[in-house]
């Protein structure tokens, strides 16, 4: 009884080459879930810009809210830019000497005011003034001195009473300008936003005096 012989095939064992395993290593660093990781991280910053960009806008916010508040405080009743004092000039007899001129006194603050009155008078306590040129300081025309205005003029009069004036309200009244001084003239009245308050200067508008015709 004859055997055949037997062969066995024996294949030739290849180490993988340094090529293959880069490519292999750039395809697991390219892989999708490194791609969604990267992603999400700029999202992340994104995110948190956006925060810090609301956070900043929030500070700013709340700074110029107190610069508002502030503004609103100076607009009331302790500035001069909630009253108003307006002239109007009144036509007089020729044989009479200078004119008259009306004034009015006006509260168009949200904050009552107070203002100068004498016993006996209706009409506010003011002085006229005049000044020889924009630059200058205003100067009382008073019969009995001309002397720069003064807030404390007159405030210690025990004859002196400071009326409220509610908001919206106003009050006039007349003076004589007797043109006896060139330049150009205006009222001033003091007005308080408290009794026990200072005194706030109004001054109204100006117009030149005869006198320097």
């Amino acid at each position: 009884m004859s055997r055949s012989p037997k062969f066995s095939v024996l294949l030739p064992w290849v180490e993988p080459s340094s090529s293959s395993k880069t490519n292999g290593d750039k395809q697991r660093l390219l892989s999708p879930n490194d791609g969604d990781a990267r992603e999400e991280r700029k999202a992340n910053i994104k995110r948190a810009w956006f925060f810090a960009t609301v956070a900043v806008l929030f500070v700013l916010a709340n700074q110029l809210g107190h610069v508002r508040n502030a503004s609103d405080s100076n607009s009331g009743p302790a500035s001069a830019a909630s009253v108003s004092l307006t002239l109007s000039r009144l036509e007089g007899p020729r044989e009479r000497v200078g004119f008259s001129v009306r004034f009015r006194l006006s509260n168009k603050g949200k904050h009552s005011i107070f203002y100068p009155k004498r016993a006996g008078t209706n009409a506010p306590l003011g002085q006229l003034v005049a000044r020889t040129s924009p630059s200058s300081e205003w100067i009382s025309l008073s019969s009995t001195s001309k002397q720069q205005v003064s807030p404390v003029l007159g405030f210690k009069d025990t004859n002196l009473t400071w009326i409220e004036m509610p908001p919206g309200g106003w009050v006039g009244g007349e003076f004589h300008d007797a043109n006896e001084s060139p330049g150009e003239h205006a009222y001033v009245i003091y007005v308080k936003p408290a009794r026990d308050a200072s005194g706030i200067r109004i001054v109204s508008n100006s117009y030149s005096s005869l006198a320097n015709q």
